[in-house]
C-alpha cells in the first residue's frame, strides 16, 4: 500500500481534454463567479496587485460586513463561489518551478478572467505567445481539474 495515491492527482494530458466542453463548464462557473462579485457591490473583475496576484481586500470586505445591506442575501453565494475560484486557481502550480506558477497565474487571470487575448497578455507580461498559448491550456486543466470542472475525451474501443 502506498501512503500517496498518485491517482487521485495525477492530470489528464491536453490531449484526453475535451476542450470545447472544459472551456464551457469553466465558462459557465466564472460567469457565475462575477454575477456574485457584482450583487455584493464588487466589482466583475477580481483585482489584482501589480504583480499580478489576487488581492484580499475586497473579500475580508464582504465576509465581514455585518451592516444589514441590500446585498445580504447574495453574500452566501458570493462566499461559496469565491471560495471554489480561490480553490482553482490555487490549484494553478508548477511542482518545481514557482516563476512558472506565477506566470501560468497571471495567464489564467488576463486570458480567462479578464479575457485578453494571447497578443494582449504576450505584451502585458513580456512573453511570447507559443508560452502564453501552453501556459493557457495548463492552467485550463488545473483549475478545472480542482472544481471537477474538467470533461475528459470519451475513448471508443474498436472490436478486435
Amino acid at each position: 500500500m502506498r501512503l500517496f495515491d498518485i491517482s487521485k492527482y495525477e492530470r489528464p494530458t491536453m490531449d484526453q481534454v475535451c476542450w470545447s466542453e472544459t472551456k464551457v463548464n469553466v465558462g459557465i462557473f466564472l460567469s457565475a463567479y462575477k454575477i456574485a462579485r457584482e450583487r455584493v457591490g464588487l466589482s466583475m473583475l477580481p483585482k489584482l496587485s501589480m504583480s499580478y496576484t489576487l488581492t484580499n481586500e475586497e473579500n475580508q470586505r464582504v465576509a465581514t460586513n455585518d451592516e444589514l445591506d441590500p446585498y445580504e442575501s447574495f453574500r452566501a453565494a458570493f462566499l461559496q463561489l469565491n471560495e471554489y475560484f480561490i480553490l482553482g486557481y490555487s490549484s494553478i502550480m508548477h511542482p518545481y518551478r514557482p516563476e512558472v506558477t506565477e506566470r501560468r497565474r497571471k495567464v489564467f487571470m488576463l486570458r480567462y478572467v479578464y479575457g485578453l487575448s494571447v497578443s494582449l497578455v504576450s505584451e502585458r507580461i513580456h512573453y511570447q505567445k507559443n508560452i502564453i498559448v501552453d501556459d493557457s491550456k495548463e492552467s485550463m486543466i488545473q483549475f478545472a481539474l480542482a472544481l471537477d470542472l474538467l470533461v475528459r475525451k470519451q475513448t471508443i474501443d474498436k472490436p478486435e
